[in-house]
Protein backbone atom coordinates (compact mmCIF):
# COMPACT_ATOMS: atom_id res chain seq x y z
CA UNK A 1 0.00 0.00 0.00
CA UNK A 2 1.39 3.76 -0.71
CA UNK A 3 1.54 6.27 1.82
CA UNK A 4 -0.77 8.47 0.70
CA UNK A 5 -3.11 5.50 0.89
CA UNK A 6 -2.30 4.36 4.35
CA UNK A 7 -2.89 7.86 5.53
CA UNK A 8 -6.25 8.30 4.13
CA UNK A 9 -6.97 4.98 5.61
CA UNK A 10 -4.86 4.38 8.91
CA UNK A 11 -4.35 7.59 10.17
CA UNK A 12 -6.25 10.97 11.28
CA UNK A 13 -4.80 13.81 12.15
CA UNK A 14 -0.88 12.62 13.32
CA UNK A 15 2.27 13.59 13.03
CA UNK A 16 4.37 11.56 10.75
CA UNK A 17 8.04 10.75 10.63
CA UNK A 18 9.28 8.44 7.76
CA UNK A 19 12.16 5.65 8.47
CA UNK A 20 13.90 3.30 5.72
CA UNK A 21 14.61 -0.01 7.18
CA UNK A 22 17.80 -1.31 6.92
CA UNK A 23 20.04 -4.33 8.77
CA UNK A 24 19.31 -4.43 12.25
CA UNK A 25 16.95 -1.42 12.43
CA UNK A 26 16.07 1.88 10.94
CA UNK A 27 17.17 4.92 9.39
CA UNK A 28 15.57 8.75 9.22
CA UNK A 29 14.62 9.21 5.56
CA UNK A 30 15.32 13.05 6.07
CA UNK A 31 18.13 14.43 8.36
CA UNK A 32 16.61 14.78 12.16
CA UNK A 33 14.38 13.15 14.57
CA UNK A 34 12.39 16.08 14.55
CA UNK A 35 11.58 16.32 10.79
CA UNK A 36 7.57 15.47 10.64
CA UNK A 37 4.69 16.62 8.93
CA UNK A 38 1.16 15.89 9.49
CA UNK A 39 -0.42 13.15 7.88
CA UNK A 40 -2.80 15.25 5.84
CA UNK A 41 -0.57 17.40 4.66
CA UNK A 42 1.39 14.59 3.03
CA UNK A 43 -1.76 13.90 0.94
CA UNK A 44 -2.21 17.31 0.06
CA UNK A 45 1.38 17.79 -1.26
CA UNK A 46 2.87 19.86 1.60
CA UNK A 47 5.63 19.68 4.17
CA UNK A 48 8.85 17.77 4.10
CA UNK A 49 7.56 14.32 3.32
CA UNK A 50 5.83 15.20 0.38
CA UNK A 51 7.79 13.20 -1.90
CA UNK A 52 7.14 10.10 -0.40
CA UNK A 53 3.22 10.12 -0.88
CA UNK A 54 3.82 7.29 -3.21
CA UNK A 55 6.36 5.20 -1.78
CA UNK A 56 5.41 1.57 -0.49
CA UNK A 57 4.56 1.49 3.36
CA UNK A 58 6.30 -1.73 4.72
CA UNK A 59 5.08 -1.02 8.44
CA UNK A 60 5.22 0.83 11.41
CA UNK A 61 8.42 1.37 13.38
CA UNK A 62 8.36 1.92 17.48
CA UNK A 63 6.22 5.31 18.44
CA UNK A 64 8.21 7.04 20.73
CA UNK A 65 11.28 8.83 18.81
CA UNK A 66 14.79 9.61 20.09
CA UNK A 67 13.95 13.79 18.99
CA UNK A 68 13.82 16.65 21.38
CA UNK A 69 10.09 17.61 20.34
CA UNK A 70 7.47 15.61 18.49
CA UNK A 71 8.21 11.85 20.14
CA UNK A 72 4.89 11.20 19.56
CA UNK A 73 4.91 11.08 15.66
CA UNK A 74 4.00 7.63 14.04
CA UNK A 75 7.50 6.09 12.59
CA UNK A 76 6.26 4.75 9.06
CA UNK A 77 8.51 2.61 7.28
CA UNK A 78 8.62 3.05 3.82
CA UNK A 79 10.17 1.51 0.72
CA UNK A 80 13.47 3.11 0.07
CA UNK A 81 13.47 4.49 -4.06
CA UNK A 82 17.06 4.34 -5.94
CA UNK A 83 15.46 7.57 -7.91
CA UNK A 84 13.37 9.78 -5.54
CA UNK A 85 10.35 11.52 -7.68
CA UNK A 86 10.57 15.52 -6.03
CA UNK A 87 6.92 16.80 -5.60
CA UNK A 88 6.18 20.16 -6.12
CA UNK A 89 4.42 22.25 -2.90
CA UNK A 90 0.83 22.61 -3.00
CA UNK A 91 -0.20 26.25 -1.91
CA UNK A 92 -3.52 25.79 -0.02
CA UNK A 93 -5.19 28.71 1.08
CA UNK A 94 -6.09 27.23 4.25
CA UNK A 95 -4.02 28.76 7.40
CA UNK A 96 -4.11 25.70 9.57
CA UNK A 97 -2.12 23.75 6.93
CA UNK A 98 1.30 23.82 9.01
CA UNK A 99 5.10 22.88 8.21
CA UNK A 100 6.22 21.15 11.60
CA UNK A 101 9.97 20.99 10.73
CA UNK A 102 11.75 22.24 13.56
CA UNK A 103 13.74 25.10 12.82
CA UNK A 104 17.67 24.70 14.13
Amino acid sequence: MKLGEFIKNFSHNNLIRLVYKEKGGHRLVLNDWDDVSMDWAINKAQGINRHYINNEVLGLASILGAGKHYTEAINIVIEELENQPFIEESKYEDSSNQNFNNEK
